[in-house]
């Protein structure tokens, strides 16, 4: 699963948005924030080639198709929302009560809860 901070993403960005054959240079590098062109190379996002200068892998060309094409649309719109929506607060109708094991136990028993 790919992670990308905002400073992460933005440096990928500026990679995956060029031409398959780009390379940048080195004196283009150190315009960038260090941290997270640092964090390219550690995840093998991007590679050095002597002579040539930085580029894309295959890997970074990977994470960055998956950071765009991540589905998060909901399978089943009509379901309720989560429960950390709070009802009164967005005007929902409350959830029925669940009944735990507890409770069953002691209804079926004839004790109390």
């Amino acid at each position: 699963m790919t992670r990308l901070s905002n400073r992460q993403y933005a440096m990928l960005r500026s990679f995956a948005e060029e031409a398959h054959d780009y390379y940048m240079k080195i004196e283009d590098a150190a315009r960038f924030d260090q941290r997270p062109f640092r964090s390219m190379l550690l995840r093998g996002y991007i590679t050095y080639i002597p002579a040539l200068g930085f580029r894309i892998t295959k890997v970074g060309g990977a994470a960055w198709r998956e950071f765009l094409m991540t589905d998060i649309a909901r399978k089943n719109p009509g379901l309720p929302l989560t429960s950390y929506f709070d009802p009164d607060a967005y005007g929902l109708k409350k959830p029925p009560a669940r009944e735990t094991g507890h409770t069953r136990a002691a209804v079926a028993t004839g004790g109390s809860a």
